[in-house]
């Protein structure tokens, strides 16, 4: 079958989901296209040109709302299209399948189901396939829920051609995308990670990883192909096995020698796994911090992580050479300026270089919404969240005027934290109402400090320095 899947056009990295469904589609005979664009009507001009039989999303919540338009759009131009919707909102929402214009979904990870509902779609005869759930007849055929794979290298490699051939950014954007493993063994109340481990519990590993060699190997081949500088690997998080670590670190220093980041937990590092980081080449990681204040990010995110382990975490990493890229949230549910104030401070302290910021969104189906909604934080109407997290505070404000203050923190959250001058004024900057200023300023901010302070610490000397004086 000819499939079409279309994709928001963002400037970041290429998405996996899509890359490793692409793989194991074209690997069942398959044609896959993408589609990337930020509105409908260049869509549908791809699709006109191409006519495919299948017309393909990956969707979140949030932006589910402009996929739904697209697949409506495209149902009214073609009605005879097929239109499959898959990623995290199908997953916990399988009831979209409901929607007029989605006629199949694909729930949890999709290389093994995708090839076969689409066969099941072809061959009309009412099969049941595990993992989806599609309409035939005007009836819909429901699946059980399907493990996922749990050896990952009987994965297919991603296809990155998908991407690299239709777009000149990411084919030579110097930095590349990877993912040594998948899922995280935490139950932060937030995250969607608790969600997906009580679905499989029983049935899965929480956390499942590539065989070192066939991680460096994929990395081998991209670089022969592709122009490459730095290493990202997306995992949720990296370090959980402190001896798959080490001997994927020890083959990145022999066979790649190119500078990596990925993401860390500050309770999982000490100064041996700092420096077994910064031997494979690591130059900067992103480390969730997350809440200044100890009730909240413990009692009411369920971290689980002290202020002192953030502190020593930062210190173990900084003394290792690498950068430290902080995850904050402002906003939650009971949080007020003064404590998100708080986090500002903790970042300050633990002298990350780069402090990013997202406005808490209560997303559907998670332990954390469910709770502000139980305890009057959150109105509960879920089509109101923004299709991203740097965006408007959905928390019931319990001092007036902390709307607009926690929202204006945001946007100068990681400045604060880089500039005395702006934390000496940042009381009086957050009382102006200059939204799309600070709006315009934080994006400027973070594209600079993004890219010079992690996607460039391929730089670094001291990384370089530490590699060389251990021989590697």
């Amino acid at each position: 079958m000819r499939v079409a899947i279309a994709s928001m056009s963002t400037g970041e990295v290429a998405s996996f989901g899509i890359m490793y469904v692409s793989a194991a589609l074209r690997r069942a005979g398959h044609d896959v296209t993408l589609i990337e664009a930020e509105r409908i009507e260049p869509v549908l001009v791809e699709l006109r040109r191409h006519r495919p039989d299948v017309l393909a999303f990956s969707v979140t919540t949030g932006l589910h709302r402009i996929y739904l338009a697209w697949a409506r759009a495209a149902k009214r131009a073609w009605p005879e299209i097929t239109t499959l919707m898959g990623g995290p909102h199908p997953t916990f929402f399988p009831e979209v399948i409901d929607e007029p214009a989605i006629d199949a979904i694909v729930i949890g990870e999709g290389e093994s189901t995708a090839p076969d509902l689409l066969e099941a779609i072809a061959a009309r005869d009412g099969r049941v396939v595990d993992g989806a759930r599609y309409k035939l007849d005007g009836k819909v055929i429901v699946g059980t829920l399907r493990p996922p794979e749990q050896q990952l290298d009987r994965l297919p490699i991603p296809d990155r051609e998908l991407y690299y051939n239709a777009s000149r950014f990411h084919r030579t954007f110097p930095v590349k995308p990877f993912l040594a493993s998948r899922g995280c063994p935490y139950r932060c109340t937030y995250c969607f990670n608790r969600t997906l481990n009580d679905m499989y519990r029983g049935r899965t590993k929480a956390v499942r990883v590539r065989s070192p060699e066939a991680v460096v190997e994929e990395i081998r081949q991209v670089g022969r192909r592709w122009p490459m500088k730095l290493v990202w690997f997306l995992d949720a998080n990296f370090v959980v096995s402190k001896a798959w670590v080490k001997e994927l670190c020890y083959l990145l220093a022999r066979d790649i020698r190119l500078p990596f980041y990925c993401k860390v937990r500050p309770n999982l590092v000490d100064a041996s796994l700092a420096r077994i980081l910064a031997l494979g080449g690591c130059t900067g990681v992103g480390m969730g911090i997350e809440c200044g204040d100890d009730r909240l990010r413990n009692d009411v995110l369920e971290r689980n992580v002290s202020r002192d382990m953030i502190l020593e975490a930062c210190r173990h990493l900084h003394d290792a050479g690498i950068a430290v890229m902080s995850f904050n949230m402002v906003g939650l549910p009971g949080e007020t300026y003064e404590m998100a104030r708080s986090t500002v401070d903790l970042n300050i302290e633990a002298r990350v270089e780069y402090a990013m910021a997202t406005v808490f969104q209560p997303y559907p189906r998670t332990v954390l919404a469910r709770r502000a909604i139980d305890e009057g934080h959150f109105h509960g109407d879920f089509d109101r969240l923004d299709t991203n997290y740097y965006s408007t505070c959905q928390m019931r404000e319990h001092v007036p005027g902390d709307r607009r203050r926690i929202e204006n923190l945001q946007r100068l959250f990681g400045i604060a934290v880089a500039n005395p001058g702006v934390r000496r004024h940042l009381d009086r900057l957050v009382e102006l109402r200059a939204p799309r200023f600070y709006t315009e300023l934080f994006k400027r901010h973070h594209r600079h400090s993004f890219y010079r302070q992690f996607y460039e610490r391929y730089r670094n000397p001291k990384a370089e320095l530490l590699r060389s004086r251990a021989g590697l």
